[in-house]
């Protein structure tokens, strides 16, 4: 059910961004409602559309599921042309949306000062991977790179093996997930007032504070802070991936309570009570024993088993899904969050929508990501009032 008001229908998105960080961002925003007008590459477009593209396909699933309720418009701005007519449609947006180098836009002669002498109004956002100042600033940055440099690959993985990263794109929807609340804080400030704002934000600066729980544990003199499934440090116990008959579920016993449940459930109530395990330190001294007792009881039960026993009993236990397992989730198809739709590039696909819910609804999507260029023709001709031959000319001389 589509909200009938959403708080941002009133905003245009002149939207600048590529592959995942910034396109993330604009995406929860379009999910609140603005317009969001995706500002792309005449010829080749955001670089996403490449990923996992299929030979009879115009473009991969990736991008797919970061560009719903977008339109698509393509404009060189390498050009003069193009620059110029980005001018003239920065006079009627709210927002301009970029996630370039650190520089890049000034290069162009686009960078914040210019716009804002078009229109005192906008909001300028750029996310980068390391900011506009400092030693890093002009080394170029993708999700594994960040996750290198913030210390997330050296937390990840087993503690003999070599520095692993996390399979999801951490860095790039963290840095999403900040970018937009910037965003929406500078769309109140505005409000209060009237003038626009630089809204700035780094990959680097957005993974920090994941880190927390490690600073923890290395704050109390902890080393052993890459140990694979466990709890930072060794300092929790049982705290693993166990396996079952048909996979593996994750078992959080994180206090003396749940530990003493646990026991109870594995039918060894004793073990409460034993002196290597009744206390927490007690059992994260000897985690690789309580982890060898808890497999051999998991090990005869499914997964659903696990679950559903542990979800009585108030211990913390998650299956671990396959890939497929959670595009199918019925807890998330339920919700909304997945929606299982007919694109009409693409066609039957799962696409996600936004985690956040007004009212209690799901949020909607009122249209699939778009074929590059596919509002020229309309967009140029109801903002600037080009006519049918001017458009022409600009896509012939590859402004466009």
């Amino acid at each position: 059910m589509a909200q009938p008001l959403l708080p941002l229908d009133d905003l245009r998105i002149l939207d600048l961004t590529h592959f995942y960080n910034g396109p993330y961002a604009t995406l929860l925003l379009s999910h609140l409602g603005a317009e969001v007008v995706k500002v792309e590459a005449p010829g080749y477009g955001d670089g996403a559309r490449s990923l996992f593209r299929r030979k009879d396909k115009p473009y991969g699933s990736p991008f797919a599921l970061m560009n719903s309720n977008k339109q698509s418009i393509t404009l060189n701005l390498k050009s003069d042309e193009g620059r110029a007519i980005f001018k003239r449609l920065v006079r009627k947006a709210d927002i301009v949306v970029e996630n370039y180098a650190a520089g890049t836009m000034d290069s162009m002669g686009l960078g914040y000062e210019t716009l804002r002498a078009e229109n005192p109004r906008i909001i300028y956002a750029t996310s980068t991977g390391f900011g506009l100042n400092g030693p890093y600033r002009d080394v170029a940055a993708f999700d594994p790179i960040i996750q290198a440099m913030a210390g997330v690959m050296a937390i990840t993985g087993e503690s003999d093996d070599p520095p692993m990263k996390t399979g999801a794109t951490v860095a790039d929807i963290l840095g999403g997930v900040h970018l937009c609340a910037g965003l929406l804080a500078a769309i109140r400030q505005r409000d209060r007032t009237g003038n626009g704002l630089m809204v700035e934000l780094c990959l680097f600066d957005s993974v920090i504070p994941a880190l927390t729980t490690f600073v923890g544990a290395l704050d109390m003199g902890l080393t052993d802070l890459r140990d694979g499934n466990r709890a930072s440090g060794g300092a929790i116990s049982p705290y693993n991936s166990y396996p079952a008959s048909d996979g593996w579920v994750m078992i959080l016993a994180i206090d003396n309570v749940r530990w003493t449940r646990l026991c109870g459930m594995m039918g060894h109530l004793e073990l409460a009570t034993d002196d290597r395990f009744a206390k927490a330190r007690d059992r994260a001294k000897n985690r690789h024993e309580v982890d060898r007792i808890v497999a051999e009881w998991t090990i005869n039960k499914t997964r659903h088993e696990l679950f559903e026993i542990m979800a009585k009993a108030d211990v913390f236990c998650g299956m671990v899904q396959e890939l497929p397992e959670v595009m199918a989730d019925p807890h998330l198809l339920e919700r909304g969050m997945l929606r299982r739709v007919d694109h009409p590039a693409l066609g039957p696909m799962t696409i996600f929508t936004s985690p956040l819910r007004l009212n209690g609804e799901p949020s909607v999507p009122h249209a699939m990501s778009p074929a590059l260029g596919a509002a020229n023709d309309r967009f140029y001709r109801e903002e600037l009032g080009l006519s049918a031959e001017e458009i022409t000319g600009l896509r012939d001389r590859k402004v466009i």
